[in-house]
């Protein structure tokens, strides 16, 4: 099967919910979680993708998170658990629906090339609780993060144009190999991992922010406060 995008979404940030609400479903939250499908060429620069927006700047977006992809092959067993017949793309926020790769296959400084951009990989994305409200199930973020099928950040090494059916090219890999999926089975069980976690480190090319959270995975000194649905 051809590694291939099959959708591109970007979003504007917009509020949501009701301030005065103490619920989980109604509180007032901001997002660009809900993005639009672009049809046509759409540039890529070093921040991401032309007319895409991000309302957590801690944690999402920035060189280091320029572009959310997501594995397609993950939404049947999301849909599955949401108790819907199917999915929209874009339906976990992400800027490239992918077919043909999955985090078992997506690797920790992988790069891409997709139309002509140049892409690299560089860390998992840690999934939040604005999952969890855009689907209006408290357990969704964390069952993302228990299963490891996150989804992975790039950063953008060659500025350019992509489109809807671009083939995902890989020009090259970290001879680690640790594949998004191992990354974050390891940060779920950072003491049966930490060889992994170990390993991890000696990536060059995984994001800063990144390598200091798996730093403070191994010390147990991480929190996840950024997943918790209240």
């Amino acid at each position: 099967m051809k590694n291939s995008v099959i959708s591109i979404q970007a979003g504007k940030v917009k509020s949501y919910g009701d301030k005065e609400s103490s619920e989980f479903l109604d509180k007032y939250w901001q997002s660009a979680f809900f993005k639009e499908i672009e049809n046509s060429k759409i540039y890529v620069s070093k921040n991401g993708l032309a007319g895409d927006e991000v309302a957590d700047k801690v944690h999402h977006g920035g060189l280091e998170k320029a572009v959310f992809a997501n594995s397609y092959e993950n939404y049947k067993e999301w849909a599955e658990f949401l108790g819907v017949e199917s999915l929209p793309f874009g339906a976990l926020g992400e800027n490239l629906t992918i077919t043909g790769l999955h985090e078992s296959s997506v690797y920790l400084g992988d790069i891409h090339k997709i139309g002509t951009t140049l892409l690299q990989v560089s860390q998992p994305r840690k999934p939040c609780y604005k999952i969890a409200k855009r689907w209006g199930n408290k357990k969704f973020t964390n069952e993302i993060y228990i299963t490891g099928l996150t989804g992975w950040y790039y950063r953008v090494l060659k500025e350019g144009e992509i489109i809807s059916g671009d083939e995902v090219i890989v020009k090259g890999s970290d001879e680690s190999r640790v594949s998004i999926l191992e990354a974050n089975m390891a940060f779920a069980n950072p003491i049966k991992y930490r060889d992994i976690l170990e390993k991890i480190l000696s990536i060059d090319s995984i994001a800063p922010s990144y390598r200091s959270s798996i730093k403070m995975r191994i010390l147990g000194e991480f929190r996840l406060e950024y997943m918790r649905v209240d």
